[in-house]
């Protein structure tokens, strides 16, 4: 059955390894999927009515879409799979984050594709979903790209804020998926852009729970690392989001360590944190 994934089989393993890889917790699953062959078979092409472009320089090349009603149906099994209680299970005793809930509007998720010179500039997650009064904490990723080798481009590069010797490239190689707690520290994108004539091809799923964490884990916005920019007149209004957004997350810091739910605790881990970096 395509439903049954192979995190699911392999539990232990992949607990193991999440634990390991602290403070970027992540793990990657190669032969994720029972039959990858078809899901990217029935992945749509570039001509699909249904692509969304993204359409700005920090996602250059690059479309979605969220509707699950119009994908085809070898692919909407998936992400049934990717929402049932049987793999929730899973990815809670991997990462020991309890109470995960998927979204089932697939808000920033769904089919990605990427075509010649496409980027995902660095950036963390928003981490408040105010649709769903929800908090964003795991990301998962599938590729579908068969054939595919690194001088194609569209690596994904993931690594921690205050240590970039943590990075690691995870190529988007057919049937490989990667799991990873996603905050303010989490680092991802791929600056290498997509090779001219090729199309890089992926699902994804993100995770959220509903008692935020006891650390700080990011606002309601994309945090972009990353900033492409020409002209005097952009370099001004670049330098001006960038103050504003400073402040913005000092902002949000602070309304959450004078919380009466959970300041203290997050004050706590976050020097903790600062420590163990030293």
């Amino acid at each position: 059955m395509i439903e049954t994934f192979a995190i699911s089989s392999r539990i232990h393993k992949f607990r193991e390894a999440w634990v390991a890889s602290s403070p970027l917790s992540h793990v990657v699953v190669p032969n994720f999927l029972d039959d990858a062959v078809s899901a990217e078979l029935e992945f749509p092409p570039l001509h699909w009515t249904h692509w969304e472009p993204l359409g700005d320089a920090y996602q250059l090349n690059k479309y979605f879409c969220s509707d699950i009603a119009l994908f085809p149906a070898t692919l909407q099994k998936i992400f049934i799979g990717l929402s049932s209680p049987d793999f929730l299970g899973c990815l809670e005793r991997v990462t020991g984050i309890s109470g995960l809930i998927p979204d089932p509007y697939l808000m920033g998720g769904g089919l990605h594709l990427s075509t010649g010179g496409g980027i995902l500039a660095h950036h963390t997650d928003f981490h408040i979903y105010r649709k769903l009064g929800l908090y964003r904490r795991l990301n998962l990723l599938i590729y579908l790209n068969s054939d595919w080798n690194p001088s194609q481009g569209g690596a994904l590069e993931l690594f921690h804020e205050k240590d970039p010797r943590t990075k690691i490239l995870v190529e988007p190689v057919l049937n490989q998926a990667v799991l990873f707690e996603t905050n303010d520290e989490s680092v991802h994108g791929f600056a290498s852009p997509v090779e001219a004539g090729c199309i890089r091809k992926s699902l994804a799923v993100y995770y959220y729970t509903s008692i935020d964490t006891s650390r700080f884990g990011g606002d309601r916005t994309t945090y972009w690392r990353d900033h492409p920019i020409s002209g005097r007149r952009n370099k001004f209004r670049l330098m001006a989001y960038l103050f504003l957004l400073r402040i913005s997350r000092s902002i949000s810091l602070i309304a959450q360590v004078i919380n009466p739910n959970q300041g203290l605790s997050l004050l706590k881990s976050r020097l903790r944190a600062k420590h163990q970096r030293r």
